[in-house]
C-alpha cells in the first residue's frame, strides 16, 4: 500500500496511489495546503516510488528548487529548463518547486513553456500554501491536490506518540489549527505556557483601552520576534474564542477551553464587530512581516489601529 507513512490525507492518497498504480501520471501537479500538513513528506514518498530510490535526496532525477532569498527567480527557472532536457538515469526526471508562490511574475512567465510542453520523463510539482498568488495560467496546466489540515483525533494521536502527554497533545493539537510542523515547534518551546499568559496580559490590556499600556505593546513582544507568527496566531485564536462566546457557541469548539473564565470576561467588554476589525488587523500584520516589512513598525501600527477600533 502506497503512503502508508502519511498522517491524513486520504484523499491524495487513494487519488494519486490509483494513477501510480493504472500508470496514469501527471506531468504536472501542485499540492496545495496550510505549511505543516505534509506536503512535502507526501511528495518525497511519491517521488520515492516513482524513482524507486528509498532516499529520493540522493538520486539525479529529484531536483529541488527553492527560494533564493525572499523569492523563486527567473535565473531558477531558466536553470531548471536547461537541465530538463539532459533524460534522466530513471524513468522519471521529477522536479520540486517548494513555496511556489514565492515565484516572481518573471519566473512564472518562464515556467509556462516548459508546464506547455514538458518532456515525456518529466513530473513537476508545485507545493503551495497559496496558490492564489500564482498566475491563472500556472494553475490551469496543474492538478491541483488540496491536502487538508490533519485532523485534532489524528494530530494527537500523533503527539502522543511523540512522547507528549495526552492533555498536552490536546492543547497543542487544538493550537496548530491542524498543522503538524506548528504542533512540534510549539511543542519543543519551553516557554509555551509562559507566552500564553503574555497574550492573556496583551489582550486585557486592549480590552481595558489604556492607550499608554497599548502603545507599549510593541516594545513587550519584542521578546518574541523570532516566533511573532506564532504570537500572533495565538492572539487571533483568542479573539476568535472571544467572538464563538459571544455567540454562545458550544465550549467544545473554543480553543482556549481551558482559559473559558477569561474569554467569558473578555467578551462582555467587545462588540461582536470591533473582535472582527481586530482579527482582521493582526492578520494584515502577519501579511507584512511574512513580506519582510519592519518589525517594530508593523507591530506599533497594529496597536494604533486596533485601539482605533476599542476606543
Amino acid at each position: 500500500m502506497y503512503f502508508k507513512n502519511i498522517i491524513g490525507q486520504e484523499f491524495a492518497k487513494k487519488y494519486l496511489g490509483n494513477s501510480i498504480k493504472n500508470s496514469k501520471v501527471n506531468h504536472a501537479y501542485m499540492f496545495e495546503g496550510i505549511d505543516g500538513v505534509g506536503k512535502k513528506t507526501f511528495t518525497d514518498e511519491f517521488s520515492s516510488i516513482l524513482l524507486k530510490s528509498e532516499n529520493v535526496n540522493n538520486s539525479p532525477d529529484y531536483i529541488s528548487i527553492k527560494p533564493d532569498g525572499n523569492s523563486i527567480k527567473i535565473a531558477q527557472v531558466r536553470d531548471l529548463q536547461t537541465d530538463i532536457i539532459v533524460k534522466p538515469h530513471s524513468d522519471y526526471k521529477i522536479y520540486i518547486i517548494n513555496q511556489a508562490e514565492k515565484m516572481t511574475i518573471e519566473a512564472q512567465n518562464a515556467l509556462l513553456k516548459t508546464l506547455e510542453e514538458p518532456p515525456e520523463y518529466v513530473i513537476m510539482i508545485l507545493i503551495t500554501n497559496n496558490k492564489e498568488a500564482l498566475l491563472d495560467t500556472i494553475k490551469s496546466r496543474c492538478e491541483i491536490i488540496k491536502f487538508l489540515p490533519i485532523s485534532l483525533m489524528d494530530l494527537k494521536k500523533y503527539l502522543m506518540g511523540n512522547d507528549i502527554e495526552e492533555q498536552r497533545a490536546q492543547l497543542l493539537a487544538t493550537f496548530s489549527r491542524g498543522s503538524i510542523s506548528k504542533a512540534l515547534e510549539l511543542s519543543e518551546s519551553a516557554d509555551f505556557a509562559i507566552m500564553r499568559e503574555d497574550i492573556q496580559n496583551y489582550i486585557q490590556t486592549i480590552l481595558d483601552k489604556n492607550i499608554v499600556e497599548i502603545l507599549d505593546i510593541p516594545n513587550n513582544i519584542d521578546k518574541y520576534k523570532s516566533q511573532i507568527v506564532n504570537v500572533l496566531d495565538m492572539m487571533i485564536n483568542y479573539f476568535r474564542d472571544i467572538m464563538m462566546s459571544k455567540e454562545g457557541i458550544d465550549k467544545s469548539m473554543i480553543i482556549n477551553a481551558d482559559k473559558m473564565v477569561f474569554i467569558q470576561n473578555m467578551s462582555k467588554k467587545i462588540t461582536y464587530s470591533q473582535v472582527s476589525k481586530i482579527i482582521d488587523i493582526i492578520e494584515e500584520t502577519k501579511k507584512k512581516i511574512r513580506s519582510n516589512c519592519n518589525f517594530n513598525t508593523s507591530i506599533q501600527v497594529m496597536a494604533l489601529n486596533i485601539y482605533e477600533v476599542i476606543k
